[in-house]
């Protein structure tokens, strides 16, 4: 009786002969489309002349100079070509990953993947007597390739199921067999053939997407040659309208949609993929083409027509190349697009030394140091419809200043709210037993001296603010007029919200008898005045 192992090895041995054989033609395809574009002249310096083969027409060739793996055109057949040295390297091959969708049987379909060989020369050739004695394989390359990988795609109720399978070595067997796909590691390098972008056979896709639910996925249409057919059609069932980017040839676009969908798990909410439409104005999806922008670029120049702003493509580009788009957007409330754009290029040009470089990382440093400033001098009051306030002569001395200034102003505001609180409250809660006191904060400087001195967190601003607005006080626990504990108190519910000593040192008990005496004393006669108020 055969194990689990082996039935199920046979299930897919039985599984892989339902297989059809690659179309008539397939390698010729290979070589043809797939290879199109390695052409060679591959040569060797003669004297002062460089004489060579090209691999695409198969003449040899004359010329004035060369530069290894350098473009070029050949002198005879004018194709584009690449320079290769002739001994520059023992032996020359190009790969390339390839892949035909076909129909199987009861609603199956596979996809496989090949990796092909061109080889133009081995170590075992010799080229010693070349341009004199021309390598034959030069101008028609051996191609070889095999079949790594292959997914089989079931449709069962409408529900498109993916099933894994490579080739692996049985050691037992002395021979290659179809499994089920291997998990990745560090310990198993094998490469994955399906894990790719190879280059697609389109020419039976119309045939196969026929009377299927894939009918109007788009695959039909498909201009690039670049494509993982598996990884399209589970992006294209999460997000139809990729249909229309497929009809349209936007392959930028496209592209990004199913690597960020097959990669992380979804598309993060970019553009509205989850409509069968992309949810764009023609104006915006028209200028996007045009300009072959990603999501990023395609989210800014929507946001920029929500807001009636017009820029030209080359104001878009430049704030996709220079800036955080959205900083981009936000100082627009002040200045036009092409005046944002001078004084950030005068302002980071090394000629005039202001303290930025030229480079695209310190310009967006500057427009962020620059949206930073126009906010401050909104909160200053100052007049931003003003060239002298709008174009600071030096942004970073300038932005520096502000800071100071706001800071000063936002503590007179805290300092006007916390000493109303303390004129209201100090006499009613103050108390002092021996060498412990407690009484209210009077300023937000002692409050921020008083963080800093325990080392706790009520040096933050937020205390500050909420006592300034009335919501809780700050009280102080002095022990020999020296800083001992920091007390949050609720005037409302007449409670103490949080007690701490340096470090977020809890209460000792010489401070928790002490606090209970204060409340005695001070708190239940408050407490008896609000309830008969």
């Amino acid at each position: 009786m055969s194990s689990r192992s082996e039935q199920l090895q046979e299930k897919i041995e039985k599984l892989m002969t339902e297989v059809p054989p690659v179309p008539k033609g397939f390698e010729n395809w290979i070589r043809k489309s797939a290879f199109k574009n390695n052409k060679y002249i591959f040569y060797k310096k003669v004297g002062s002349k460089v004489h060579g083969l090209c691999s695409a027409c198969g003449e040899k060739v004359e010329a004035s100079k060369a530069k290894h793996n350098e473009a070029g055109r050949c002198p005879a057949c004018r194709a584009k070509i690449t320079f290769r040295a002739i001994n520059k390297a023992k032996s020359y091959e190009d790969t390339t990953i390839v892949s035909i969708m076909q129909k199987m049987s009861d609603g199956k379909y596979v996809i496989r993947y090949f990796k092909a060989h061109l080889k133009f020369k081995e170590c075992s050739d010799d080229t010693s007597n070349f341009p004199d004695e021309i390598l034959g394989k030069l101008s028609d390359p051996i191609m070889t390739y095999w079949e790594g990988s292959r997914e089989i795609l079931k449709i069962q109720n409408g529900v498109t199921l993916y099933e894994q399978y490579e080739e692996l070595w049985n050691y037992n067997k002395s021979q290659c067999e179809w499994r089920k796909e291997h998990k990745r590691s560090v310990f198993f390098n094998k490469e994955l053939l399906r894990d790719s972008n190879p280059f697609l056979y389109k020419k039976n896709l119309k045939g196969i997407v026929k009377n299927t639910k894939w009918k109007y996925s788009g695959l039909d249409h498909l201009k690039q040659n670049y494509m993982n057919i598996s990884d399209y059609i589970y992006t294209w069932e999460r997000y139809p309208a990729i249909e229309m980017l497929s009809k349209l040839n936007y392959q930028t676009l496209l592209n990004q949609i199913i690597h960020r969908t097959t990669k992380w798990g979804g598309t993060a909410g970019i553009l509205k993929m989850d409509e069968k439409r992309l949810g764009l104005s023609k104006n915006v999806l028209n200028r996007a083409i045009r300009l072959e922008l990603e999501v990023e670029g395609i989210e800014f120049i929507s946001t920029l027509e929500e807001l009636g702003k017009n820029l030209t493509d080359e104001q878009i580009i430049w704030a996709l190349e220079n800036t955080h788009t959205e900083t981009f957007t936000e100082i627009l409330k002040w200045i036009s697009p092409q005046k944002l754009i001078n004084y950030v290029e005068k302002n980071t040009d090394p000629v005039t030394k202001r303290g930025f470089t030229s480079s695209s990382a310190d310009k967006n440093h500057f427009v962020t140091t620059w949206r930073d400033y126009l906010q401050q001098c909104e909160k200053l009051e100052l007049d931003t419809k003003s060239n002298f306030v709008l174009f600071p002569r030096n942004l970073q001395e300038k932005h520096e200043e502000y800071t100071k200034l706001i800071k000063l102003k936002k503590s007179k505001i805290l300092d006007q709210g916390i000493k109303v609180q303390y004129d209201k409250w100090n006499e009613l809660l103050s108390y002092q037993a021996g060498n412990l006191k407690i009484e209210v904060a009077e300023s937000h400087k002692l409050i921020l001296e008083e963080g800093q001195t325990l080392r706790h967190c009520v040096g933050g601003s937020r205390y500050s603010e909420n006592m300034a607005e009335g919501k809780n006080l700050i009280l102080f626990l002095r022990k020999n007029n020296k800083p001992y504990y920091t007390i949050e108190f609720n005037t409302e519910k007449m409670k103490v919200i949080q007690n701490r000593g340096l470090k977020n040192k809890s209460p000792s008990k010489e401070v928790e008898k002490f606090i209970n005496k204060w409340k005695i004393k001070k708190l239940l006669s408050l407490k008896e005045m609000k309830q008969a108020i």
